[in-house]
Formats: structure tokens, C-alpha cells, sequence
């Protein structure tokens, strides 16, 4: 088995590689004048297993054609299989057809991510709400792992003897937030959300506790308009220090500055998006995943 990468992931693949005995095979890539992509994978790699590893966070229309290009490279120098691990897999919140003529997002990125030649895909925390299961979505053999438990590990050691709450923004948080909530003994709490558009929510009341330390999970954060709103609520009731965590932080137009100005003292994320708050990193379970 062997490894290589696109250039959302570059690190992560070597972590994950290196923690798995495995060797990485190199990518190159460039750019033509028009913007097409070009890519080369070095190596021989005639009948091996070969996992690929590319992120789709922020950028993923283009990451997703980088990806096609590298499976078809590596099937057309002879591999047996191509893996593909997607630490942030994009497309998947549109998982029901809300309003005629829409499509099936998640679905349809399913698709074509299986049509570029892959036939194995792991996932970390994929967005799974209408989707109970990964292999819902998928036809080829799917897994998605879970950074919750890392997440928790490292929050603990950070605060450790502290008392905190757990709390779930909307129902689709209760998977993850459950997870942190039950590794540190917590009480969890779970609010409501009414979604107004792509960056306005509603957040119901905050009718539970007062004046302990806060810890807020869910599985992305985009805009952070969600979070604002839970912190808003908690911060009237008396919460101090409210923290936040999340395995996918994306924070576009300004979301972290905005959280840290709302209250947030505390961002935990992991590297399936690198970033400035990458604190966790996920290689160790990617490292078990893709072990022969």
C-alpha cells in the first residue's frame, strides 16, 4: 500500500502515512495559462493499493478535479485500487431536495467522486443528518471516522479537573456533541434551530444551568452565525468561559474574529481543514483507517 496527495492535504497525508508505515509516493502539479490543472504522481506503483488523500474544504470544486486528475494518473500507471480519503468531504448539507429544481447535492458529489475511479472512500465527521449512514450515500465501501474523541481528549487534558457543559447548537449536533459530553462525563444540552437562509438562523431560549464553563460542539463551522447566536443565549444566563469546538472549522467571511468578539474563549479544531486553529490532528485515526 502506498500514499499520495493532492494539495489540500499534503500534510496530513505524510502524518497519516508516517504513523502507518507507509511511503508516500509525490505530486506534482502546476497550472496551464487558461487554469487547467496538470498533475504528476512519481513511482512506481504497478499493483499496489494506493490512497489518496485530498481535503475539500474552501476550495473544493478544484480540489475535486485535482483528485480526478491524481486517481486517473495512478490508474493509468497500474495500481490495483485507489482509496480516497477525504478528511472534509464538501456538498454533503444538501442532503434533501428542499425546493423543486434543486439538486441532490450530496448524492450527486457522491457520484462523481466514485465515476473518477475510486473504490474506497474514508470520510472524518461527514455531515450525516437526513443520511444515517455513510453508505447511504456512497455505493462503493465507505467509512466515516469520528475526531470526537480526540477532540475530548484534548480538552480534557486542557482543563482538566474543570467542570463544564456540553452543548449541541441543533439536533444534527447531537452525534458529535454526545460523544465530547460522554468522554467527559458532562451534562449535555441540546437547542433548536430554525434556519432563515444560508447565514441567518434562530436559536431557541437557553432554559438550563447558570454560570458554569460552556463547551459548544458541532461538526463545522462556516460563517460561525450559529455559534452567535447559541453564545449570545448562554451568555445570558451566566455562562463563563464558553468554548467552542469543531472538526471541520471553515470560518469564512470573518467567522472567528466575529466569535471572539461575541465571547468565544476557546476554538478547538482539527487539520481536515488546515488552519491557524488546527490544534487537533487527525492523522492518528486516518492512520488506523488505512492500514492493511
Amino acid at each position: 500500500m502506498l500514499v499520495t496527495y493532492g494539495s489540500s492535504c499534503e500534510a496530513l497525508a505524510r502524518a497519516s502515512a508516517k504513523l502507518a508505515g507507509l511511503k508516500v509516493l509525490e505530486t506534482s502539479r502546476r497550472r496551464f495559462p487558461d487554469g487547467e490543472q496538470y498533475v504528476r504522481v512519481g513511482g512506481d506503483m504497478r499493483g499496489e493499493d494506493v490512497v489518496v488523500f485530498q481535503s475539500l474544504g474552501l476550495n473544493p470544486d478544484s480540489y475535486l478535479v485535482e483528485y480526478a486528475l491524481i486517481a486517473d494518473a495512478i490508474r493509468g500507471a497500474g495500481c490495483r485500487s485507489v482509496t480516497a480519503v477525504v478528511p472534509y468531504l464538501a456538498y454533503a448539507r444538501q442532503d434533501k431536495r428542499f425546493k423543486a429544481g434543486e439538486p441532490l447535492s450530496a448524492k450527486a458529489f457522491a457520484r462523481l467522486i466514485e465515476r473518477a475511479g475510486t473504490d474506497r472512500i474514508i470520510t472524518v465527521d461527514m455531515h450525516l443528518h437526513r443520511f444515517s449512514k455513510i453508505s447511504e450515500v456512497f455505493d462503493i465501501p465507505a467509512v466515516n471516522v469520528s475526531a470526537m474523541p480526540l477532540i475530548a481528549e484534548h480538552y480534557a487534558k486542557a482543563h482538566r479537573g474543570e467542570s463544564v457543559v456540553v452543548v449541541g447548537p441543533d439536533k444534527e449536533s447531537e452525534q458529535w456533541a454526545k460523544q465530547v459530553a460522554d468522554a467527559l462525563s458532562s451534562r449535555l444540552y441540546i437547542l433548536e434551530k430554525e434556519r432563515l437562509g444560508d447565514r441567518d438562523v434562530r436559536v431557541s431560549d437557553v432554559s438550563f444551568g447558570k454560570g458554569s464553563r460552556a463547551l459548544l460542539v458541532d461538526d463545522m463551522i462556516s460563517t460561525g452565525k450559529t455559534l452567535l447566536e447559541v453564545v449570545s443565549k448562554l451568555k445570558a444566563q451566566g455562562f463563563s468561559p464558553i468554548d467552542a469546538a469543531a472538526t471541520h472549522s471553515l470560518l469564512v467571511e470573518g467567522a472567528y474574529a466575529r466569535l471572539t468578539e461575541a465571547g468565544i474563549s476557546e476554538l478547538i479544531s482539527t487539520d481536515t481543514v488546515p488552519g491557524q486553529h488546527s490544534t487537533v490532528s487527525v492523522a492518528p485515526i486516518l492512520a488506523r483507517a488505512i492500514a492493511p
